[in-house]
C-alpha cells in the first residue's frame, strides 16, 4: 500500500489481513504521517518535492512503490492505495489462473486506448520483478510540462523499459491484462462516500463508459 494515511487505512488493513491471512503487508507513507496503530510493516520515506509550474504529485508515488517494493518479501505483489480497498478475497487467485506471468494485471476503470499510453493507477498485480522494472523506468517529474501521472508512468514504462515504440491500440494488451474494477477487483474507493450523487454516478458508470471496448487479450 503507498500513500496518505486516512481515516479508514487501518481498517483497510484490518480487512486485509482477514482476507489475506497469508500475505505479508507494507504500507509506505512519509515522515509527516502518523502511524503508530497501523497494524502492518510501515515504511516511512521523506516526501519528494513538488515542482512548479505544474505541481503534481507523481514523484510521491514513484518514491512511495519503490520504497515499498524494495521492503516486501515476495514473489507477487499487489501495489494499492491507501484509500481503496479490494474487497475480492481470491483476487490473488484470479492473478495466477488467468494473467500471464509477463503482464501487470490492472483495473479497467482509468485504463485507455485512447488517449494512448494510459493505464489505471488505482492498483497493480505482477511479479515483484515486473513492478520493479514498471517503476524503476520512471525518472522523477520535473514539472515542466502538463501529465497526468497514469500517463507518465505508463509511457516511461513503454518508451524506456520496454522500448516499444508501436501504437498503443496493438500493444497495450501485451504488457497489460485488464480485469473490471468492480466485478473482479472489487474495489471501494472511499473517496466516493464524500461525493455528492451525481459524482457517485458518474463515477460509478466511468468503468463502463471510458474504454473503447477493453477487454482480456
Amino acid at each position: 500500500m503507498q500513500g496518505l494515511i486516512y481515516e479508514d487505512t487501518k481498517n483497510i488493513i484490518n480487512e486485509y489481513l482477514e482476507i489475506f491471512p497469508n500475505v505479508e503487508i507494507v504500507l509506505s507513507t512519509w515522515t509527516s504521517e502518523k502511524t503508530d496503530d497501523i497494524p502492518c510493516k510501515i515504511v516511512k520515506n521523506t516526501p519528494p518535492e513538488i515542482r512548479p509550474p505544474h505541481n503534481r504529485s507523481h514523484n510521491h508515488q514513484i518514491v512511495g512503490t519503490l520504497a515499498g517494493l524494495n521492503c516486501i518479501n515476495a514473489e507477487i505483489v499487489l501495489k494499492c492505495r491507501t484509500e481503496q480497498i479490494i474487497h475480492n478475497p481470491k483476487i490473488f487467485e484470479l492473478y495466477e489462473n488467468e494473467c500471464p506471468v509477463n503482464k501487470i494485471m490492472i483495473p479497467d476503470f482509468g485504463t485507455y486506448e485512447i488517449p494512448e499510453y494510459r493505464t489505471s493507477d488505482f492498483c497493480q498485480i505482477a511479479t515483484k520483478e515486473l513492478l520493479l522494472e514498471f517503476w524503476n523506468s520512471i525518472p522523477l517529474y520535473d514539472g515542466s510540462f502538463a501529465i497526468d501521472g497514469g500517463k507518465y508512468f505508463t509511457m516511461n514504462f513503454i518508451l524506456n523499459s520496454k522500448k516499444d515504440r508501436n501504437a498503443w491500440k496493438d500493444i497495450l494488451y501485451k504488457y497489460f491484462f485488464v480485469k473490471k474494477f468492480h466485478a473482479d477487483f472489487q474495489i471501494e474507493w472511499i473517496k466516493l462516500n464524500n461525493l455528492t450523487l451525481y459524482q457517485k454516478l458518474y463515477y460509478k458508470s466511468f468503468p463502463n463508459c471510458v474504454k473503447n471496448n477493453l477487454s482480456n487479450k
